[in-house]
């Protein structure tokens, strides 16, 4: 016999998980626990007679040889079944609860981190291609919304959103589902909120807010957690604990927002079950008073602090004084991106000014004027142990955008609307896309390899450890390979550090996987493609000297250590040894984790942009797609690199490569401002000027492009020559192709380009100067590439440019007319120039509507012709 079970006390995931496992193992028997939540035990009483639920008093638990578990893996949350479990013959487990030393242990287990065990069922359900009735899909949606907050918990996930649309498609009663969500207090559970309001006291742990609510009552209330929940919303704290004796028990129940808290370790102190953010205990034979009193020491052992605004903050502080005219601020401004500047003087800070000050001042004609006579006076400050939170309420209620923060009276820093935005977001430093904490040198990444890369790339990288010791050779993946794995971004290139020699291993290495190999002697690297498209690069432990300024460098063998000096930035310094034992420890030799947690582009050497100057452009590359900040001793010397214009030395064909690899970038824009905002650009685009309007143009393009790949999905659109032609529209046309060629495009690219920007003044001219019939739109834009299009939509907000190219591309161009040549000879055109001519005009007629069918462009074809003959005689 064949049974499904889920844990007691079941709320909608488990009763949904429960009946959607049924729909897996259709002979199985589905248990019900001993007891349900009061909403669902409502919900199982009004459907009993829609789908079969057995008690655990209907089940001869001797008959059982196979059970499926739902939405838990403790043992003693199962009942009558715990005493069973080393009797079956096989054990089915699906849940996406934290493991626990009480787990039960099974040969299938399904433990996914998602927001609901419903959503890992459904997939499965899905795959399947299992029907699902409307009830089905409304009762699988109250498990998902119920364990998800309805799509707004943190552990909510994309995979829960999906599998929540396709129950809508299905069909998903939302009468039913507000019913059952949002169910009336009862008059009891009523009582006993009153009595948890008037008893709530507060906490302040670490910054951290935390309220436990009491109450005691004689006779047991159901709904506890949805009574935690409602305080939760009613009460503005981090963390609520609501602790009630009822019936000679003590029921505690916790709720949190934050990640520095971690309810299931908590209440593991009471013996109680959860997760981070939510978690419950029941005990005997004790008191109120002990409960609470163990539980507030939990609170202090287990709380972390909160971030304040020292974690968050820019430092350190650039200012100006109040004396510096409102031009100088602009120019500093633009040059370091910035939004606003303190105002200090002889360390006192006097006020704050801001971007929209300066521009109202300079557009009144007040660029020579200091900035005292504009600036905000007596601005509000922070202490940095400030939390975060409080800085975000200041910022609400006072409608700032910047505040400096202070330690006994300095200002040591400042935090913007976009740093507590990231914060607030969870994106502060782009740290791992999940909520993890960076590891430490020697550190095992093992978790890290198998839960974020794909099984390929799990099974390449003990592959190429089995190799490295059948070789008797020392290997390591560096770099961004690492640093990528950390992030949990998706990276499909692997780079390897081999001692004591690259080559020969490549070599071998090559011969088990079967790519193509690609080898440089004189360097000691080697590159390996395999068949599905994954980059192997495999150089020899090495240290590079640098004869001259931007030359390519002479490298000698040597250690690991030098072979990470050499690189860029500390970020791409972090290594993971791959040979046994040690496979997968984490080398950190120049505080590459503390950057990364910090968000920080760091060099290793003051010498790094004068030795490869390519190196500023990849730093502003890396600093753009990660969200991190120039560290500022490296953003001192990036400056110093521009006004010594050393990027001037490096070859043409290298700056091309780096430029390719910027405008493949998601922000692209963002990379282009910046190179003119930090002087950078002179060098690569001279004579171009970043203007508002470029700015504008730069941002539109790339919601172009986008726009282009979802409506032209036919159409292939290079974002990068869409960006190069935004850049030089407004340079002379002469300009712009020096320029194209001094960045060494090649000619497929410079072509459309080119003619973009040569294109699109004048056409646009001629759009906005009259209404076109769609034979002229089609003369018009015959020949032009697509860029011409899309940067006339760019450059223009007029909706008849938008209709007239959209008209154009999506159909005008595809029109054909019936007749061809062959048809002329045929009444007696003599070929010749004529013949497209003809062609041409029955084009045009037919774009215009003025002919519909072939016999209606033969017969104008003929009038043609006849007036032809009339003509010559």
């Amino acid at each position: 016999m064949q049974a499904i079970t889920t844990h007691k006390n079941a709320d909608f995931d488990a009763l949904a998980s429960l009946v959607a496992a049924g729909k897996l193992y259709p002979e199985a028997q589905l248990v019900v626990p001993g007891t349900l939540n009061l909403n669902v035990r409502e919900f199982v009483s009004l459907y009993k007679d829609t789908f079969q639920l057995a008690t655990q008093k209907d089940i001869d638990f001797a008959a059982i040889n196979m059970l499926v578990v739902t939405d838990t893996r403790q043992k003693d949350r199962i009942g009558p079944f715990t005493g069973v479990l080393d009797t079956l013959e096989e054990i089915h487990l699906y849940d996406h609860h934290p493991d626990t030393d009480e787990d039960i242990v099974t040969g299938h287990t399904v433990c996914e981190e998602v927001g609901a065990t419903t959503t890992i069922l459904l997939e499965k359900i899905y795959e399947a291609n299992i029907p699902l009735s409307s009830f089905e899909a409304t009762l699988f949606a109250l498990g998902i919304y119920e364990d998800t907050g309805c799509l707004t918990f943190d552990t909510t996930t994309p995979r829960d959103v999906a599998a929540l649309a396709r129950l809508w498609e299905i069909g998903v009663n939302l009468r039913v589902v507000n019913q059952f969500l949002n169910r009336p207090l009862s008059d009891e559970q009523r009582v006993v909120l009153d009595a948890l309001l008037s008893s709530t006291q507060y906490h302040e742990l670490r910054g951290v807010r935390v309220a436990v609510a009491v109450a005691a009552c004689p006779d047991y209330v159901g709904g506890l957690s949805l009574l935690t929940h409602k305080l939760m919303e009613i009460e503005d704290v981090d963390v609520i604990f609501t602790v009630v004796s009822m019936a000679e028990r003590v029921y505690v129940v916790g709720r949190s927002r934050i990640e520095q808290v971690d309810l299931g370790k908590i209440l593991a102190k009471l013996n109680g079950k959860g997760h981070r953010h939510a978690a419950s205990a029941t005990l005997k034979e004790t008191t109120l008073e002990d409960v609470l009193e163990t539980l507030v020491h939990a609170l202090y052992k287990e709380i972390s602090p909160v971030k304040t605004a020292r974690d968050i903050m820019s430092e350190p502080v650039r200012s100006i004084t109040p004396d510096t005219t409102v031009d100088k601020a602009r120019e500093r401004m633009l040059r370091y991106g910035h939004s606003g500047f303190p105002v200090v003087e002889n360390g006192s800070l006097l006020g704050i000014i801001s971007r929209r000050d300066l521009e109202k001042a300079s557009h009144h004609g007040l660029g020579h004027a200091p900035v005292k006579g504009y600036m905000s006076k007596r601005p509000r400050t922070v202490p940095a142990d400030t939390p975060v939170r409080e800085i975000q309420q200041l910022m609400i209620e006072h409608n700032l955008g910047r505040l400096p923060v202070t330690d006994e009276g300095t200002i040591v820093g400042i935090v913007t609307r976009t740093d507590v935005l990231r914060n607030l977001e969870g994106t502060e430093k782009v740290r791992c896309a999940t909520s993890c904490t960076f590891p430490a040198a020697g550190d095992d990444l093992t978790p890290l390899i198998n839960s974020r890369l794909s099984k390929k790339m799990q099974s390449l990288l003990l592959l190429v450890a089995q190799k490295a010791d059948k070789e008797n050779v020392k290997v390591f993946a560096v770099g961004g390979f690492i640093r990528d794995l950390l992030l949990n971004i998706k990276n499909h290139d692997l780079d390897l550090v081999v001692e004591p020699a690259a080559i020969p291993f490549a070599e071998e290495l090559n011969k088990m996987l079967g790519g193509r190999l690609t080898s440089h002697e004189k360097f000691g690297t080697a590159s390996i493609v395999l068949p599905e498209g994954i980059h192997i690069d495999l150089v020899t432990s090495r240290q590079e000297f640098y004869a001259r300024p931007a030359a390519l460098p002479e490298v000698e063998q040597s250690s690991l250590k030098n072979d990470l000096f050499r690189r860029d930035f500390t970020i791409n310094t972090l290594a993971c040894s791959l040979n046994s034992p040690g496979f997968g420890k984490l080398i950190d030799l120049f505080n590459g984790i503390g950057d990364l947690e910090k968000g920080l582009i760091r060099v290793l050497y003051n010498l790094s942009f004068v030795e490869d100057p390519l190196r500023v452009l990849r730093a502003i590359r890396f600093e753009q797609r990660f969200g991190f900040r120039l560290e500022e001793t490296t953003l001192s010397l990036m400056e110093n690199a521009a006004q010594t214009r050393v990027l001037e030395k490096v070859s043409k064909e290298r700056l091309h490569d780096e430029l390719v690899l910027a405008l493949q970038e998601e922000k692209a824009p963002e990379i282009l401002i910046r190179y003119f905002t930090l002087n950078i650009a002179p060098m690569i685009f001279p004579g171009i000027r970043l203007s508002d309007a470029l700015q504008e143009r730069l941002f539109a393009a790339r919601e172009m492009y986008y726009w282009a790949s979802r409506n032209w999905p036919d159409t292939e659109v290079v974002p990068a020559n869409l960006y190069l032609a935004a850049l030089l529209l407004e340079a002379p046309f002469q300009e712009a192709r020096h320029i194209c060629r001094r960045l060494r495009l090649p000619q497929k690219q410079r072509e459309p380009i080119l003619a973009a920007v040569e294109a699109v003044p004048r056409l646009k001219e001629k759009l906005l100067a009259n209404a076109l019939k769609p034979s002229e739109l089609y003369r018009l834009f015959s020949g032009q590439p697509v860029e011409t299009l899309l940067l006339l939509q760019v450059d223009s907000k007029q909706s008849r440019i938008w209709e007239s190219t959209a008209l154009y591309w999506e159909k005008l161009r595809h029109i054909q007319p019936h007749i061809s040549g062959h048809d002329l000879r045929e009444l007696g055109f003599k070929p010749g120039p004529g013949f497209q001519e003809v062609l041409s005009y029955i084009r045009g007629a037919r774009l215009n509507g003025e002919v519909k069918n072939r016999e209606e462009e033969l017969a104008m074809a003929k009038k043609m012709l006849a007036a032809r003959e009339r003509n010559n005689a």
